[in-house]
C-alpha cells in the first residue's frame, strides 16, 4: 500500500504531505482547487509522461515522493525481485521510496530504493504497485482491444495473448520476407553474388596484422641495398676495422682514465662514464653487423614484396582505405552475407512461413480456448454487480466466435487475438442484446465500467487502486450503490477516488479535502493547494458542501449526519 506521498512544486501544490491508509479513502474539494493533481502525482510513480510546464511558477523542478509499504505476500516479493534486478536496490522493512522529479525542460530522474533508475523500470514497478482509472475509462471500455484484455485480465490469460502476438508478428515478418523475395529474385541474387565476390576477395588477402607497414619497410630496404651496404661498411670502417677505429681509441682513452682513477679517485666517474661509451661503441657495431647480415637476400625478394604490395593497395582502394577499414568492411559484408543466405532460397522461406503460421494458429486456437472457458463466469459476475448497481436487469455475454480459418489468420487477425471480442448488454428486457458501444448511456456506461473493474479487482491483487471521477455521470440516487461497491473493493486493496458525489464520499474511511489559498503581500499574493484529512464534524461538514455548496445550513449537516450512518449500516452488511 501507499503509506505516504510527498508532493514538492507540482503546479498548485507547492508543498503537501498526504499519510493514507488502508481501506476507502476519498478526495473531494471544489473545482479547480487541484484535486486532478493528486491524480497526476500517482501517475507520475507509475512513468507516464509529464510535461515541463507543471513545474510550479519559480521553481525549477517538481518532485514526487511515494513510500509504499509492501507487505509478505507474492506480489511484495515480486516487486522486491524486480527492484533488485532494476537498480540493485534492497527492500528493506518492506518499506520502498519511489522517486520521480522532472525539470522544467520535461526532463526526468528516477530514482528506486534510492538508487538512480530508468523511466522504462519506474513504469514496470508502477503497473505492479498502483491502477490508476478515469473518466476516459468508459470509452476505452467500448474499444475491441480494451475489451480483449480485460477479458484476458479475468481470464489470467495476458501471457497466452502476448505470445500469440509474437508468433502472429513472426509469421507475418516472414511472409513479407517471401514476397520480397519473390518480387525481387533477380535484384536479390545480384547482390547476393556481388557479396560474395567481395568477401572472396577480401578473405584471400589474408592481411596480417601491421603486415602493410612492415612490406613498406622492407621494400625501402631491397631499393636501396647497394648505398646501405656502401654505408654501412663506411661506418664500420670508422669504428671499428681502420687503422685509427673509434672503438680501438675509446678502449685505449678508456685503460688511461682508468690508470689514473686508480691514482685519483676523483676521477672514477670519468672512467665509469667512459667505459659506457666503449660498450656503446661496440653495441652499435654489433648492430651495423646484423644489418649487413640482413642486406644477404634473394634477388627476387624485392618483385615478390612489390607483388605483395601491388596487391594490398589495390584492395585498400577498393575496400580501405586503412587497414581496419578493410577487416571492417569485411565483417559487415560477412554478416550481410550470411543473412542473405539463411534465406537463400524460396523454399526455406516457405518451410519457414508454414512453421511460423502453425505455431501462430496453435497459440491462437489456445487464447480461444481460454477466452472462451472464461467468458461465461466473467460475463456472469458483471452481471452480480450490476444489480447492486441499479441495472438489475441487465444481461450481459461475450459475443466471440469460437473458431477461425487458419487460411486467413495473417489478414484478419491482430494482435490482441485471432478473433474480436465484444461485450454485448441486454439493458431492457425483450430487447435483442446490443454491443455494449451502441447501447449504454454515459450513467450506464460508468456503472458498468465500475463492475468490470470491481470484478477484476476480485481476481487482482495490486495494492493500490486509483478511480478519478469515474462516478462523474452516475446521479445522486445511485451514489450509495456505487459507494458500497467501493467499499467491498476497499476490503481487499487500498482504494482512492476522487468523487463529487456525497453518497459516494459517505462510504469513506478517510477523507482529504484540496482546497485553494491565496498567500502573500497584496500586489504580489500567489495561490497553492491545501489536502487536509478531515476529521469528525468537519466530514458532515463537507458532505453538505458537495450537496447543497459552501452555505449548507443546519438540515443539510443533518441530512449529511443520516447519510454517513446509512453509509454505515449497508458497509456492514456487505
Amino acid at each position: 500500500m501507499l503509506h505516504t506521498l510527498h508532493i514538492t512544486n507540482l503546479a498548485l501544490l507547492e508543498r503537501v504531505e498526504v499519510r493514507l491508509a488502508e481501506g476507502l479513502t476519498v478526495v473531494s474539494g471544489e473545482t479547480g482547487g487541484g484535486k486532478s493533481l493528486l491524480i497526476t502525482a500517482l501517475e507520475l510513480l507509475r512513468g507516464e509522461k509529464c510535461p515541463g510546464s507543471l513545474v510550479r511558477h519559480g521553481a525549477d523542478e517538481l518532485q514526487v515522493d511515494g513510500e509504499f509499504r509492501l507487505g509478505k505476500g507474492e506480489r511484495s516479493r515480486a516487486i522486491a525481485a524486480l527492484v533488485k534486478h532494476s537498480c540493485g536496490a534492497i527492500v528493506e522493512d518492506d518499506l520502498l521510496l519511489v522517486t520521480r522529479i522532472v525539470d522544467r525542460q520535461g526532463r526526468t530522474r528516477v530514482r528506486i530504493g534510492g538508487r538512480p533508475a530508468t523511466l522504462a523500470s519506474l513504469r514496470e514497478l508502477g503497473a505492479m504497485l498502483l491502477e490508476i482509472h478515469g473518466q476516459g475509462d468508459s470509452r476505452a471500455l467500448m474499444r475491441p482491444e480494451t475489451q480483449c484484455e480485460t477479458l484476458d485480465a479475468f481470464a489470467g490469460c495476458e501471457a497466452a495473448r502476448a505470445e500469440f502476438a509474437q508468433a502472429l508478428a513472426r509469421a507475418r515478418t516472414v511472409r513479407q520476407q517471401l514476397r520480397e523475395l519473390a518480387d525481387d529474385e533477380r535484384q536479390r541474387r545480384q547482390r547476393l553474388e556481388f557479396l560474395r565476390f567481395q568477401h572472396q576477395a577480401m578473405t584471400e588477402l589474408r592481411l596480417q596484422e601491421g603486415e602493410l607497414a612492415g612490406l613498406e619497410q622492407e621494400h625501402q630496404v631491397l631499393g636501396n641495398l647497394d648505398a646501405m651496404r656502401h654505408r654501412l661498411n663506411e661506418a664500420l670502417a670508422v669504428l671499428q676495422d681502420g687503422e685509427d677505429a673509434v672503438a680501438d681509441q675509446v678502449g685505449r682513452a678508456l685503460r688511461s682514465v682508468q690508470d689514473a682513477a686508480a691514482i685519483d679517485g676523483r676521477l672514477a666517474d670519468a672512467a665509469e662514464q667512459l667505459g659506457q661509451v666503449d660498450e656503446m661503441v661496440a653495441d652499435v657495431c654489433r648492430k651495423l653487423q646484423s644489418g649487413q647480415a640482413r642486406l644477404d637476400l634473394d634477388p627476387a625478394r624485392l618483385q615478390e614484396v612489390q607483388e605483395r604490395l601491388d596487391e594490398v593497395h589495390a584492395a585498400l582502394k577498393r575496400f580501405g582505405p586503412t587497414e581496419a577499414d578493410l577487416r571492417q568492411n569485411l565483417a559487415r559484408t560477412a554478416a550481410e552475407l550470411a543473412a542473405a543466405e539463411a534465406f537463400a532460397d524460396t523454399e526455406q522461406l516457405v518451410a519457414a512461413l508454414k512453421k511460423a503460421s502453425d505455431d501462430a494458429v496453435a497459440l491462437g486456437r489456445k487464447l480461444l480456448r481460454l477466452r472462451a472457458k472464461a467468458a461465461s463466469p466473467f460475463a456472469s459476475a458483471i452481471k452480480t454487480e450490476l444489480q447492486d448497481l441499479g441495472m438489475a436487469n441487465t444481461e450481459v455475454r461475450i459475443a466471440m466466435v469460437g473458431e477461425f480459418a487458419p487460411e486467413r489468420l495473417l489478414d484478419e487477425a491482430t494482435a490482441h487475438g485471432p478473433v474480436p471480442v465484444d461485450i454485448e448488454v441486454r439493458i431492457n428486457p425483450g430487447e435483442p442484446f446490443r454491443s455494449m458501444r451502441d447501447t449504454a448511456s454515459g450513467g450506464e456506461l460508468a456503472r458498468i465500467v465500475l463492475a468490470v473493474k470491481k470484478t477484476l479487482a476480485d481476481q487482482d491483487r495490486v495494492p493500490l487502486l486509483v478511480f478519478d471521477e469515474i462516478d462523474a455521470e452516475i446521479g445522486g440516487r445511485l451514489g450509495l450503490a456505487v459507494g458500497k461497491k467501493l467499499h467491498e473493493v476497499g476490503r481487499h486493496h487500498q482504494v482512492v477516488i476522487v468523487t463529487h458525489l456525497a453518497p459516494v464520499a459517505a462510504f469513506a474511511q478517510h477523507h482529504f479535502l484540496v482546497n485553494k489559498e491565496a498567500f502573500g503581500k497584496v500586489g504580489d499574493q500567489r495561490t497553492r493547494s491545501q489536502v487536509r484529512l478531515l476529521q469528525g464534524a468537519e466530514v458532515e461538514k463537507e458532505l453538505a458542501a458537495m450537496t447543497m455548496g459552501d452555505g449548507a445550513d443546519a438540515a443539510a449537516l443533518q441530512q449529511a449526519a443520516r447519510l454517513v450512518e446509512k453509509a454505515k449500516a449497508r458497509a456492514a452488511t456487505g
